[in-house]
């Protein structure tokens, strides 16, 4: 059944034709409309078809009624006896292709399937038109460029002519925006080109194109020679209109460049201090100031990120400034000369331990050399005209605001020369490498400010567009590329620029900042005097050496460089551990290697070996405080001079610092219990015996009353440990006195359990067992603000409760079930009853 409408006569419709055969858009527009009449009468006749539909519905709800009423029927049937070879025996009912279906329902399948095959022959009728249709759209479109294409080449022809730049830009925009196999294709090439221009298009295009680019050029040289800057402007934004974003920026590249080329020379001679600074401050505000005048032009014409070619370009016009300076620096400076000069120096006090003056004369050695010990002292420190100011410039981090006394070291030494001839320095002199080292830091510097500026404004534009890519590239499972920024500041890691500056600090700051600190430092311990009128004692060494460290770390952060700063660290804490820590260990090594002379003499000299001592560990132990807050306070400059990408590793290698602090507490730690083993450790079992000197614990009621009264083993206690511990105090850090106060208890407290487990108790004795053991905890607790000192007496008041059960409570019941987290063994437990009586 076809209820299409019949097509008219040729007479009355166009014919259809072949749309390849198809040559004017007369012929376009004709065959399209006819398609689409075509295509609505399709349309109806299909409509016409599907609005029987309700019929169709009700034969196939009457089929699926019959269909399920047989297959019951069927089963009925089927389902009530098999054969024994397991065939059925129904009536034959069985689902075969249509033999289910009576006839009456066999014209509604044919109906079915004719309304089927009708719908399949005008869907691909229809699914054909589409395809028609989309060729003709195709067509028309190529059409429209290709029209557009010819009308953008005359208008562009036309403005070259009338020299109207704009006009010319926008004109070759529109012809470079038709596609290329539109201009490439063989239509395009029979209709556009004209008598005027008989090329094919795109050679056309690329031929006024090339105009354009060389009259831009021509042009925008010319406005630069005149310093027309509306001029330079105008011609810079044509550039981008016409596709030529690379050449553009190449031609404003040189006119940077020429920009920078043109800055007024530094004034003054090349022996000044300033003269090579000032010059590479003048090129680096030079070009940081053109970044960040022209940096929003560029990025509104060009787009964002473009400003990096321009950057490249100032960049290597810098590398050849910076190594010419950096050649001439190193020839005005002769730094080559003063580098020789470190090599030679041999530090004859640093290698020679025994050469390390006392704190007090009664620590000479009576077979002392003074010649040797003026040499020492004669070296003057106006070398080091910043070691007298150090204490006042280190009041920041002593306890409790202290101030150090200035040292007397030169008149000491003054009258200790006693007319000799002094010695004459090896090596250069400090403050000529001082003044080098503070140039080379302010060159490292002021290259450092230049890439925090670099970074920050590339950083800036590529955060968002990174962050996109790197979710792209973890959805697809793949590795993340580089920032945009890592990819662009490449060109200022790898410029001669960066490495000029890097091999300057590496060859010549390194060397001279190592020899620099050694230097000091040795001469910190020429000077070493104490200061005995401040508690706790310390010595001028410790003041001095921290501020010679605060003034390195100062200058090696400030010099900007990550590689740098690597392999200073790794310098500085080898030259800390050797030439401070275990030469102080040395000098605690030499306190006590003297001995002889008269008792008055030999009194002496033990005071104030006990005193040397206690000001080293003093040292070591402050050391560690001031080192974790020079870090830390160092810390908090990091964001002033490195980038944010380079912050993690700068902040892991000063961090690496406080490994030293470490350091300067073992050697405390092992001095400490080497003081406390040589001078306390032998006299603390005397204050026991001294304290039990006729004292024992088998009392009766008038002995246990006398005791009370008399309370012996306490005032005798409190007697002789405050002449041997307190003492200490006054002289000992915080620190050190708790743990040589936590070590004497200790000590004290294993020579009462051996003493107490040797006697025998009464009851009243045991009770007054306890009150001893309780008073003297609650002194030793009363005397310190740290604690500790009662957990220690756990065990000798868990002793003395073992001796004061009381004799119905079943001792042994007591120790499991009491609840008493006991420090005592079971068999411990059971040889403490056994000295009761």
């Amino acid at each position: 059944m076809d209820s299409s409408p019949t097509p008219p006569s040729p007479s009355r419709s166009p014919v259809p034709l072949n749309p390849r055969q198809l040559t004017s858009p007369q012929q376009i527009g004709t065959q399209l409309a006819l398609l689409t009449k075509r295509q609505a009468e399709l349309s109806l006749s299909l409509n016409a078809l599907v609005a029987d539909r309700e019929d169709i519905d009700d034969s196939l709800e009457h089929l699926t009624i019959l269909g399920q009423h047989v297959e019951r029927l069927v089963q009925e049937v089927d389902g009530g006896s098999r054969s024994t070879h397991g065939q059925p025996r129904g009536l034959g009912f069985q689902p075969n292709g249509h033999d289910m279906y009576e006839e009456e329902d066999e014209g509604l399948v044919e109906r079915v399937r004719k309304v089927w095959e009708t719908s399949e022959r005008v869907g691909g009728k229809v699914r054909r038109l589409d395809v028609e249709v989309g060729r003709v759209k195709e067509s028309v479109d190529i059409v429209s460029e290709v029209i557009d294409l010819k009308n953008s080449l005359v208008t562009l022809s036309l403005a070259i002519a009338k020299e109207d730049w704009e006009s010319a830009s926008r004109a070759c925009r529109r012809a470079m925006s038709v596609r290329k196999q539109v201009i490439d294709g063989n239509f395009a090439g029979n209709v556009v080109p004209t008598s005027q221009y008989p090329l094919p298009p795109s050679q056309t295009l690329q031929e006024l194109r090339d105009t354009l680019l060389q009259t831009f050029r021509r042009e925008f040289d010319a406005a630069v020679t005149r310093k027309d800057q509306p001029g330079v402007s105008r011609f810079f934004r044509l550039w981008p209109a016409i596709g030529a974003e690379e050449e553009g920026l190449e031609v404003y590249g040189n006119f940077v460049v020429d920009l920078v080329k043109a800055r007024n020379p530094t004034t003054g001679k090349a022996s000044s201090p300033l003269y090579y600074l000032t010059s590479l401050t003048n090129l680096l505000e030079s070009i940081a100031h053109i970044i960040d005048q022209h940096q929003p032009v560029v990025d509104k014409y060009y787009g964002p990120g473009r400003m990096v070619a321009v950057v490249g370009r100032l960049v290597g016009e810098s590398d050849r400034v910076v190594r010419n300076l950096v050649e001439g620096w190193e020839e005005e400076r002769r730094v080559g000369r003063l580098i020789g000069d470190t090599k030679s120096s041999s530090f004859l006090l640093l290698s020679n331990p025994s050469l390390f003056p006392p704190l007090f004369p009664s620590l000479l050695p009576s077979n002392a050399n003074p010649i040797t010990l003026a040499t020492l002292a004669n070296s003057t420190t106006s070398a080091l005209p910043n070691l007298s100011s150090a204490s006042h410039l280190l009041q920041s981090y002593t306890h409790g605001g202290r101030k150090s006394t200035p040292t007397q070291a030169p008149s000491s030494a003054s009258s200790q020369a006693g007319g000799q001839q002094e010695h004459e320095q090896e090596g250069p002199d400090p403050r000529d490498v001082d003044k080098v080292l503070g140039e080379l830091v302010a060159l490292g510097g002021r290259w450092a400010l230049f890439r925090r500026f670099i970074w920050s404004r590339i950083a800036d534009e590529d955060e968002d567009e990174s962050e996109k890519n790197g979710e792209k590239k973890e959805e697809k499972g793949e590795l993340p590329e580089k920032k945009p920024y890592e990819v662009q500041m490449g060109i200022l890691e790898q410029s001669g620029s960066q490495r000029a500056i890097e091999n300057l600090l590496k060859v010549y700051y390194e060397p001279l900042e190592f020899w620099f600190l050694r230097m000091s430092i040795e001469k910190a311990h020429k000077i070493d005097t104490p200061d005995l009128t401040t508690q706790p004692h310390l010595s001028s060494i410790l003041d001095d050496t921290f501020y010679l460290l605060k003034l390195v770390l100062s200058r090696l952060l400030s010099c900007g460089s990550l590689s740098t700063l690597k392999n200073m660290r790794r310098k500085v804490t080898e030259v800390l551990e050797r030439d401070y820590t275990d030469a102080i260990r040395r000098k605690m090594d030499n306190v006590h290697s003297l001995a002889g002379g008269d008792r008055t003499e030999r009194e002496r000299r033990e005071k104030d070996q006990r005193e040397a001592f206690s000001i080293y560990l003093n040292d070591l132990d402050v050391s560690a405080d001031y080192m974790e807050r020079l870090v830390d306070e160092t810390l908090q400059r990091i964001p002033q001079v490195f980038i944010e990408p380079e912050i993690v590793s700068v902040k892991d290698e000063l961090e690496g610092f406080k490994d030293i602090g470490n350091r300067f507490k073992s050697v405390c730690k092992t001095g400490l219990e080497q003081l406390f083993n040589q001078l306390t450790r032998p006299r603390l079992r005397p204050i026991l015996d001294d304290a039990y000197r006729d004292i024992n614990y088998l009392l009766d009621d008038d002995a246990f009353q006398e005791a009370e009264e008399m309370d012996l083993v306490r005032k005798r206690f409190v007697k002789s440990w405050d002449s041997l511990i307190l003492g200490y105090r006054g002289s000992f850090t915080e620190h050190n006195f708790q743990a040589f106060f936590s070590l004497a208890v200790e000590v004290l407290v294993r020579h009462w359990e051996k003493m107490i487990l040797s006697m025998r108790f009464t009851e009243l004795g045991a009770i007054r067992y306890e009150r001893d053991i309780r008073s003297v905890a609650n002194y030793l607790s009363a005397q310190t603000s740290f604690g500790g000192a009662r957990e220690k007496f756990t065990r000798l008041q868990q002793i003395g409760t073992i001796l004061n059960l009381d004799a119905e409570e079943d001792p042994q019941e007591f120790y499991s079930n009491s609840g008493v987290p006991w420090r005592i063994s079971k068999v411990e437990y059971d040889s403490i009853l056994e000295q009761r009586q």
